[in-house]
């Protein structure tokens, strides 16, 4: 149906507008706006665009870097968690996948901070080296295999966990 395609187009949107905040993107349906990020590289101004002012008011940045890794972006207070994780958006080296190891590492640095059952908020981009992901693990390419998963999932999970400890999470 209409409303189902729409549905795609607007995830797909918000995906794009998330992992290139550098970008400038407007979106409409049937003239009506959904969608206009201002291409600043300002992340958090997009998120407010999307999700608006309840989950952009419980952000907490995080700028972690390792030996070869990077994780950048922000993940939100426990108390705008969901019941699902459709709001958990991560991306390696600025592509948008879907990744059971990253989402794992993800809620466990979120372990003791949220309810079970409960997912966060995330927009994070993790960096690594071209060699270090393989991206050709699934024909739509939202899948990856990563060289060093351990590794990499320790170092996001220490990040996430670090982030939330050192943050003030009551407002």
């Amino acid at each position: 149906t209409n409303n189902t395609e729409s549905s795609y187009i607007s995830a797909l949107m918000e995906q794009l507008s998330l992992s290139r905040p550098d970008i400038a993107f407007k979106y409409t349906v049937n003239g009506r706006l959904m969608l206009n990020t201002r291409g600043n590289g300002d992340l958090k101004e997009v998120i407010y665009k999307i999700y608006g002012r309840d989950i952009y008011e419980n952000l907490i940045e995080i700028n972690a870097i390792s030996r070869a890794y990077e994780l950048s972006g922000f993940i939100a207070k426990p108390v705008v968690a969901r019941k699902n994780r459709l709001m958990e958006h991560y991306f390696v080296n600025s592509r948008y996948v879907e990744d059971k190891v990253i989402s794992r590492a993800i809620e466990e640095g979120y372990s003791g901070f949220l309810m079970q059952h409960c997912f966060p908020f995330t927009a994070l981009n993790l960096t690594l080296p071209p060699s270090a992901v393989d991206v050709n693990v699934h024909p739509r390419k939202m899948e990856v295999r990563l060289s060093e998963e351990k590794e990499v999932f320790e170092f996001i999970r220490s990040s996430v966990a670090e982030a939330l400890s050192s943050a003030e999470l009551i407002n």
